[in-house]
């Protein structure tokens, strides 16, 4: 089931397979400034997609908005192959599109709301944002059974009030007939706001998908980076002859953390990790199984402090202790040979944080078992801004 159907309707398919070239500015830099909407700096939510296509697999779709203008959403099958996902960005006025199994993303259009498939992108996105942060974020007008917003170019977003005064529809009007709407909305309480519980999701008067809202948050802890294509970003360095740091996304993921004694040497820790995967190395039938390759996460002195275990989902119940970790961004480093020490290569990452960031954890990722001559391996700092 292509995103695009879901997230730009079908006329985001009719548009020319534009790629993401290098840009000829730097779109980080001329995003607005961030800014609160309701006290809220962001939103994130995660959602299982039911689709209503029989024998369909289900979905989970992650959505992150920073305000004004970013937006990133990623719709994966459960238990989805690396590369096996649909990501959608906002960053400022353009918006791309990066398909399943591919490694660079198109540009749908940044041209503004002249151009029609602008104002349907747009229109999608919004619509969503303003469904989730109700009745914030939009100078809504009407009366008590129905309020609607104009969009730049022309289109408009209806909701359809209940006796409560919360949606019981809401979507995008105008006269593209291809429009998004939200229906048999269900309503929970977080944190003293109303939020979607469940709803369904429709185009062109087809319904798409059944989506029941797993987690809301009203922080968005990404960088800017996040939401524009990794192959569009600057590089963090690039030394002259030296290592080059890549500004990457880790996937969301499911993880068991193995806490380690204080003082485990390096030399300890192939042993431990095949210790730690003993009781989960045979899955049974569609059970969750363990991902390929070794986690470490080290502390600032090249350290090992846990061993991180991934999961892949299955349709059982999850491991005990098992944490889902939201996609985010990351510097990235590649150890080409056997270090001494981590200290010099994680003092090499930390001089390349981006402005306004700080780092949320350190680990190093092996292709097989754990060891520091298991070379090459990569050594990431996970990020997220400052407060």
């Amino acid at each position: 089931m292509k995103l695009a159907l879901a997230v730009f309707a079908t006329l985001a398919l009719q548009a020319p397979q534009t790629p993401a070239t290098a840009p000829t500015q730097d779109r980080l830099a001329a995003l607005p400034a961030r800014a609160n909407i309701a006290g809220l700096s962001g939103l994130q939510t995660s959602s299982r997609i039911t689709f209503a296509a029989q024998g369909a697999r289900l979905h989970s779709l992650e959505a992150t908005f920073a305000f004004p203008d970013r937006a990133r959403w990623t719709l994966a099958p459960e238990g989805a192959r690396a590369g096996d996902r649909s990501i959608v960005f906002r960053c400022g006025p353009a918006f791309f599109e990066l398909a399943p199994q591919q490694s660079t993303a198109r540009l749908v259009s940044e041209s503004g709301p002249k151009d029609a498939q602008w104002r349907a992108s747009l229109a999608a996105v919004e619509v969503r944002r303003a469904l989730f942060l109700w009745p914030d974020g939009f100078a809504w007008e009407g009366d008590a059974a129905r309020k609607s917003v104009k969009l730049p170019g022309g289109e408009s977003l209806v909701a359809e009030l209940g006796s409560d005064g919360l949606p019981t529809a809401l979507y995008v009007g105008g006269e593209r007939a291809l429009r998004e709407r939200f229906d048999a909305l269900a309503w929970r309480e977080h944190r003293g706001r109303k939020v979607p519980a469940s709803f369904d999701f429709s185009v062109d008067g087809t319904r798409i998908w059944r989506e029941d809202v797993v987690t809301f948050e009203t922080r968005a802890q990404v960088l800017d980076s996040f939401f524009l294509p990794a192959e569009l970003r600057r590089d963090a360095v690039a030394l002259a002859g030296g290592p080059r740091i890549a500004s990457v996304d880790v996937p969301r993921s499911h993880e068991l953390r193995v806490e380690l004694e204080d003082g485990t040497e390096w030399s300890a820790v192939k042993e431990r990790w095949q210790a730690a995967l003993a009781p989960y190395a045979r899955a049974k039938g569609d059970g969750w199984r363990l991902e390929g390759g070794a986690l470490v996460e080290v502390d600032e002195r090249g350290a090992p402090r846990a061993l991180l275990l991934r999961f892949k989902p299955g349709v059982d119940t999850a491991p005990e202790g098992v944490a889902s970790v939201r996609e985010h961004g990351a510097l990235a480093l590649s150890i080409p040979s056997a270090p001494s020490s981590l200290v010099e290569s994680l003092a090499t990452l930390r001089g390349a944080l981006p402005p306004n960031s700080r780092v949320a954890r350190s680990f190093a990722r092996f292709p097989n078992a754990p060891a520091l001559d298991a070379v090459p391996f990569q050594l990431y700092l996970a990020l997220e801004p400052a407060p």
